[in-house]
């Protein structure tokens, strides 16, 4: 068993693991911005990822006081998180696709949900009912997870292919990774 990595919230002091943290960085013109692949050089701070903590951080200027400088905060900071979260995402898809851990085309996920070998079912969100119902019953009976996030064009230009509804993708690091910024996305986005 790995020990996750853990940093302590900018904002609510708790300890929390990094995977439900979204790490911030002082960029050299004094600007905060997200790094959501806590990549980034500088000045670094964490805030747990939740609408209201990260709203209650922009408000307070929380990165001023924790990093003892003049911050300056962008009017969009929350949209940037969002749409950095999903382009992350949507990377992350591209990824599978190339490490073979994904599966589209409703006969290929239909055919992986009966084999038992997915761990995550991607339906688009402007899919019709009618192949969605039927593969999304398969994927809860697994008890897996369905992913209803994004639409076919998102899905589409994701991973280079046309016209995609229906994903699976296999057990592996890439659909964990995927799951841990799907639920970032969703905190970030939901009113609490």
């Amino acid at each position: 068993m790995t020990l996750s990595k853990t940093a302590i919230c900018a904002v609510t002091d708790e300890v929390l693991p990094i995977e439900q943290m979204i790490r911030f960085v002082v960029d050299p013109n004094g600007s905060i911005v997200a790094d959501l692949t806590q990549k980034l050089p500088g000045v670094f701070l964490w805030v747990k990822a939740d609408n209201a903590v990260l709203k209650k951080a922009i408000w307070r200027n929380t990165f001023a006081a924790k990093t003892r400088q003049t911050i300056k905060i962008p009017e969009n900071l929350m949209e940037s998180i969002e749409s950095g979260l999903t382009r992350h995402a949507m990377q992350t898809l591209s990824l599978a696709k190339r490490a073979g851990e994904l599966r589209f085309g409703f006969s290929k996920v239909d055919e992986v949900l009966r084999s038992h070998t997915a761990a995550v079912y991607v339906v688009a969100s402007d899919a019709k009912e009618n192949g969605r119902e039927k593969l999304e019953r398969l994927a809860i009976h697994d008890n897996l997870p369905v992913i209803d996030e994004w639409s076919s064009a998102q899905l589409s230009a994701a991973i280079g292919e046309e016209n995609v509804i229906h994903m699976a993708l296999a057990d592996g690091g890439l659909t964990h990774k995927l799951l841990e910024i799907l639920t970032k996305l969703k905190a970030v986005k939901s009113e609490t």
